[in-house]
């Protein structure tokens, strides 16, 4: 089942998606932000397979960060104000499009996050998520696994939302167990 954030600072706009959205059996929850720190909020709490952000809802450099802070995974699909081109990717929806075209574009991407959902199923832990795995079984916060490994801490945050949904395992005490057995970390390594 998919969760879906749509980022639109139009509310009649942002409801019509969300009505239209809503419709999918695929879909499980639907959720509409109007402004920029609700947006970055509810990608934490909420974990969006789908991102349906306006292109003028966002500046650029919130973009970048938007997408550094959301799971990688996580299908995008641009919002313009104006007409797109008749051969426009299924990832861009125009306001003016026809409900036929918005919801086959929408289907488009629940098609995506549905296959990605199969590929995770025997999907490993990365080494990078490996490394994040060791870092939190000995005991280190987000923002020490952050500065320790030169990356933001939403991607730790993110890195941990995958590795718990790979593994099915949620608490800290679960992780250094698996790690144990799976030697990536040694029981010395423990203080």
């Amino acid at each position: 089942m998919a969760r879906v954030l749509i980022a639109e600072y139009s509310h009649i706009i942002g409801l019509g998606l969300s009505h239209l959205i809503q419709k999918f059996q695929e879909v499980e929850n639907v959720r509409v932000v109007s402004n920029e720190e609700d947006c970055f909020k509810e990608l934490q709490n909420m974990d969006p397979h789908i991102l349906v952000v306006n292109t003028d809802f966002l500046k650029p450099q919130s973009m970048l960060k938007l997408m550094e802070c959301k799971n990688k995974d996580a299908v995008v699909i641009h919002t313009f104000n104006s007409s797109l081109p008749i051969d426009a990717p299924d990832n861009q929806l125009s306001i003016l499009d026809s409900k036929p075209s918005l919801h086959n574009k929408i289907e488009a991407s629940l098609k995506k996050v549905q296959q990605i959902d199969v590929d995770q199923e025997t999907e490993e832990l990365s080494p990078r998520e490996k490394a994040i795995l060791k870092e939190v079984a000995l005991g280190l916060t987000n923002k020490e696994i952050a500065e320790k490994t030169y990356i933001s801490t939403h991607t730790v945050i993110s890195h941990r939302k995958n590795i718990t949904r790979k593994l099915g395992i949620k608490t800290v005490s679960g992780l250094t167990v698996y790690a144990i057995l799976n030697n990536i970390i040694h029981m010395e390594d423990i203080s």
